[in-house]
């Protein structure tokens, strides 16, 4: 066995807090992966030391360290622990069943997140500012008129409650990644509030058997009064 790869523990640099960070702490924690979260504060700039931009120029979070072997980006990162441990349940080889599930990452990170993310997530935990009422109005008739019709036709592509059909895939941990902060800190958002979105959400922590776990920093922040 010449990949020690196998036996080291993949290291996660970022904050557990971070909707684009716990998913692949998520997945690593349901599927027993023995993983590592290495404390990545960029509120106090510690994505802009020398050696971490040794290994992401671009001083993201998550940054993966597998023995040695680094990416960043997210997306990527699920991926590569799918591809790596062979988890055909949550990154389906299958490929028009991987196709769909490309579709919503994509999806996610370039539409929904415009939306979600920057306009009521961000905004309501002092992470960027105030959005205009202006603006407000218009991200809510985007999320009505394109995101949700969008949305719930991915959805009804499989047989079941989530984007993977009956169990989670990786695009549904990462749409967690968002979603869940959201019901936490926004509750009386348009996005929380919306019927079909929150019996998703629903469907997705009643599959997800070790959320307590791995949602642990993301509870105590998003969820702080």
């Amino acid at each position: 066995s010449g990949d020690s790869s196998a036996t080291m523990p993949i290291k996660i640099h970022g904050m557990d807090i971070s909707g684009n960070v716990f998913p692949a702490m998520a997945l690593m924690s349901e599927e027993g992966i023995e993983s590592e979260l290495v404390m990545c504060n960029i509120m106090e700039g510690a994505n802009k030391t020398p050696e971490f931009l040794k290994i992401n120029p671009l001083h993201c979070i998550p940054t993966m360290d597998d023995d040695g072997f680094t990416l960043w980006e997210s997306k990527a990162i699920l991926r590569y622990i799918c591809n790596k441990h062979k988890l055909e349940q949550w990154y389906p080889a299958d490929y028009k069943k991987r196709a769909l599930c490309d579709l919503a990452l994509d999806f996610l990170g370039n539409s929904f997140v415009k939306v979600i993310g920057l306009k009521v997530l961000s905004p309501a935990a002092g992470f960027a500012a105030p959005v205009s009422p202006e603006d407000m109005t218009k991200a809510e008739e985007d999320f009505s008129t394109d995101l949700m019709p969008a949305f719930s036709h991915i959805l009804a592509r499989e047989e079941g409650p989530l984007i993977g059909g009956v169990k989670p895939n990786i695009a549904d941990l990462a749409f967690m990644g968002y979603i869940h902060p959201v019901m936490l800190k926004c509750p009386d958002s348009f996005v929380a509030k919306n019927a079909i979105l929150s019996g998703y959400y629903e469907a997705c922590k009643a599959a997800l058997p070790k959320m307590d776990e791995w949602a642990k920093g993301a509870n105590g922040f998003w969820g702080a009064k």
